[in-house]
C-alpha cells in the first residue's frame, strides 16, 4: 500500500527545497553585503563615517554626497570616457569577431578545432602579463595618452572570447536559411546580414553586454596608457576620492554606486536576450 500523505508532511521535494535555499540564502547574503554596505555608506556624512563603533545603516541619511561628487572631481567627464570606451570597443570586437566566428560555424578546414581551443587559451592571458611588451609596442607607435588605444586595446582582449561565444550561437542557426536566402540571389555575406544576423540577436546582446562590462571595468589599461586628466575613465577617476591623509569614503560610494548603478540598469534592460543567448550556447 502507499502511504497517503497528511497535511503538514513534509515530503522530499519540499525537503529538497528547503536544503536549496538553505544553502543559496545565505550565498546571497554574503554576496550583497558589500553593495549593502556600499549604499549605506554613500548616504552618510563623513563624520559619521569614522564614528566608532562603524554603523550599518546611516543615522541622519542625506543625498548631499549625490550632489558634491560632482564638484568635487569631473565626474561627468569620467563618465563619458568610459561609455566611449565600452561602447568603443564594443562596436570594434563585434565588427571583428562576427564574420570570424560565422567562417568558423560554417566552414571547415584543418587545424579548425585546434584553432578554436586556441581561442580559449587566449582568455588565459590578462592584460597584465603583456603590459610591460604593450606599453613598449604603443609607445614606438606614438599612441600612448589616447583613447582610440584603449578601445583597440580592450577590443583586441575580447575578441578571442566573442569570436567563440558567436561561433556556437551562429552553429544552432540552421544552415538551410542561408542557402534559402543565397538561391534567391543574395550573396554568402547578404545571407548572413539578412538571415543570421537578426537570427542571432540574443547572441549578439550577450557578446556585446560581456565587451562593454570589459571596457567599462577595464582599470590597468587605462592607468598605464593615459595620462591627461580629462581622458581618464570612472574607474582611474574614483581614486581621486582617495587623498594622501584622507580617504572620503561617503562620496567615493556614492560615485562607486552610480558607476555600478549604469551596469545594473543595462542588465535589467536586456535581461531577456542575455539569457536566450547564454542558454543557445550552453547547450551547443
Amino acid at each position: 500500500m502507499i502511504a497517503k500523505e497528511t497535511p503538514g508532511m513534509l515530503t522530499p521535494r519540499m525537503i529538497k527545497l528547503v536544503g536549496i535555499f538553505g544553502l543559496l540564502i545565505p550565498v546571497l547574503l554574503i554576496s550583497i553585503f558589500p553593495l549593502i554596505v556600499m549604499i549605506s555608506t554613500s548616504f552618510k556624512t563623513s563624520q559619521e563615517v569614522y564614528i566608532p563603533p562603524p554603523t550599518f545603516m546611516p543615522r541622519a541619511p542625506t543625498i548631499q554626497n549625490y550632489l558634491d561628487i560632482w564638484r568635487v572631481v569631473p565626474l561627468g567627464t569620467y563618465f563619458w570616457n568610459s561609455l566611449l570606451i565600452g561602447l568603443g570597443s564594443t562596436v570594434a570586437s563585434l565588427v571583428l569577431a562576427i564574420p570570424a566566428a560565422y567562417a568558423l560555424a560554417r566552414y571547415r578546414f584543418v587545424g579548425k578545432s585546434v584553432y578554436v581551443l586556441f581561442l580559449l587559451g587566449i582568455q588565459m592571458f590578462p592584460p597584465i602579463v603583456l603590459i610591460l611588451g604593450l606599453f613598449r609596442l604603443i609607445a614606438s607607435l606614438n599612441m600612448l595618452d589616447s583613447l582610440v588605444t584603449i578601445v583597440v586595446l580592450n577590443a583586441i582582449f575580447s575578441l578571442s572570447f566573442n569570436t567563440w561565444m558567436l561561433m556556437g550561437y551562429f552553429m544552432t542557426i540552421p544552415p538551410e536559411i542561408e542557402e534559402a536566402a543565397m538561391m534567391d540571389g543574395n550573396s554568402r555575406v547578404g545571407a548572413m546580414v539578412r538571415m543570421v544576423m537578426p537570427l542571432s540577436w540574443p547572441g549578439l546582446v550577450a557578446v556585446a553586454i560581456f565587451s562593454f562590462m570589459n571596457g567599462w571595468n577595464e582599470f590597468t589599461l587605462p592607468l598605464t596608457f593615459l595620462q591627461s586628466q580629462d581622458k581618464l575613465p570612472l574607474t582611474i577617476g574614483l581614486f581621486k576620492f582617495v587623498t594622501r591623509f584622507k580617504v572620503e569614503w561617503h562620496q567615493l560610494m556614492a560615485a562607486s554606486f552610480l558607476a555600478t548603478l549604469v551596469v545594473v540598469v543595462l542588465f535589467m534592460l536586456v535581461q531577456d536576450q542575455l539569457t536566450r543567448g547564454m542558454v543557445a550556447v550552453s547547450e551547443k
